[in-house]
């Protein structure tokens, strides 16, 4: 009968919550965690130069200088310097790119074009006869342009400070130039009559003669304005954020040129290009502003997360102090009993334990009734039950007289006679008995 309790009578509650509290800091953690990470393969690595990025609704300036071409001149060359073939061009323009595989804009291009003649004989047959010509024209080119990102065929690339550009547009050239020339003419007077000196010239040696010889030196101006459609060809590539490197190849066909105005020009040039984007040092400032705040969010729902386990934490503490204070006061209690229950064994009787202020058996209680009573078949016993001093005496009559009914069905149900159960008291709270040692009904065996 005497049973040693290994369990504690209340499960202690404050593990739980400790759990409860660390698996949530776990958690936040691991998301943090994760979200870092994802962050990092994505959004959150340092803004990378994409042409997504730099070529998307971003305008741009250039320079641009080099050589230049002019074919079709209706002033054909005479023993000219080949240098004359060649002439400078420089210009620049603005583009506005709409996407990074296509970007308009405007463009200006100053250059010239010379043909010189120049004789080793003059004709004779011609008076007066063309001793020299020069002849320079100064064009100014202005186009508006459509150019499409030839690169762009392949975005996926991992190189995208290459590209590759092919353009048209429409545009008008004016020009603006003169012709220098010089003439000589040799007049023979004879006779009266002016005639010019040939090969075939008669002298008559007669008369009188005047031979006359003239230089004859003329500045005429020329001027036209015509329309052309370009073909452009640009190879860029990005030396920084801001700022491209290029080389420029374009082709401009005169329209309706009737002979005045040359078939094409020809330019090979060298670009610089200055882009209006961010800076590198504002977009990794305007980046890792955006993840420190993010970061700040994410360590104030941390702190608010904490604080809040913190509390559940306390409250929990507070939940464990009790129950460890309960338990070692019901620990004693089972101790008192274990004691009451030898003596009560040593002294041949039993006593049923009933908790405060009811009149119901455990089962545990039952069980050692029961017992008891097929111990003590064939004795005669007496019985006497109490209420401990809480309560009125009218209710604590009643709660041991209850008591008693309850102790004296078990009996009966194991085989005693009503006459073997005698006497029967419920004497309430007479004893004045406040603790545990109030509450139950106690069985004496009768000598």
């Amino acid at each position: 009968m005497n049973t040693i309790r290994t369990k504690p009578l209340i499960p202690l509650s404050g593990g739980r919550w400790t759990r409860i509290g660390l698996g949530l800091l776990l958690a936040s953690l691991f998301t943090t965690g994760v979200q870092a990470q994802s962050s990092g393969e994505g959004l959150a690595d340092p803004p990378r130069d994409t042409n997504k990025e730099l070529r998307t609704c971003t305008w741009s300036i250039y320079a641009q200088g080099g050589l230049s071409w002019t074919h079709g001149v209706w002033y054909n060359n005479r023993d000219a310097k080949r240098s004359y073939k060649l002439a400078p061009a420089v210009g620049g323009g603005i583009d506005f790119t709409i996407r990074p595989w296509v970007r308009v804009g405007t463009d200006y291009i100053w250059s010239r074009y010379r043909r010189e003649q120049r004789f080793d004989e003059l004709n004779a047959r011609a008076v007066p006869a063309k001793a020299y010509g020069n002849y320079l024209m100064n064009t100014h080119n202005v186009k508006l342009g459509v150019q499409f990102n030839f690169m762009e065929l392949w975005p996926n690339r991992k190189a995208q400070w290459l590209n590759i550009w092919l353009g048209t547009g429409v545009g008008g050239t004016f020009a603006r130039g003169n012709e220098y020339g010089m003439w000589m003419s040799n007049t023979l007077t004879q006779n009266g009559t002016d005639m010019p000196i040939r090969t075939d010239a008669v002298v008559n040696n007669g008369s009188d003669l005047t031979i006359t010889g003239r230089l004859v030196a003329s500045n005429r101006d020329e001027e036209f304005n015509k329309l052309y459609i370009p073909a452009t060809l640009h190879l860029e590539a990005d030396v920084s954020r801001r700022f491209t490197l290029g080389l420029k190849g374009e082709i401009d066909w005169l329209i309706n040129r009737k002979q005045v105005a040359p078939k094409r020009y020809t330019y090979a040039m060298a670009t610089v290009r200055y882009n209006f984007v961010p800076s590198r040092a504002r977009k990794l400032r305007d980046h890792y502003t955006d993840e420190l705040l993010a970061l700040n969010g994410r360590i104030s729902n941390l702190l608010e997360e904490t604080k809040a386990v913190k509390v559940l934490a306390d409250h929990d503490a507070k939940l464990r102090k009790k129950a460890e204070q309960e338990n070692d006061n019901l620990k004693r209690q089972l101790d008192d009993c274990q004691k009451n229950k030898s003596a009560v064994a040593e002294a041949t009787g039993h006593y049923v334990q009933f908790a405060h202020n009811s009149s119901s058996m455990s089962r545990e209680e039952t069980e050692r009734l029961r017992s008891f009573a097929r111990s003590m078949k064939g004795q005669k016993l007496s019985i006497l039950a109490e209420a401990s001093t809480p309560g009125t005496p009218e209710y604590n009559q009643a709660l041991s007289e209850r008591r008693l009914k309850r102790v004296v069905k078990v009996l009966l149900k194991e085989g005693f006679a009503p006459s073997d159960l005698y006497p029967q008291t419920a004497i309430g709270a007479r004893n004045g008995k406040a603790t545990f040692e109030g509450r139950r009904v106690t069985i004496q065996v009768k000598k």
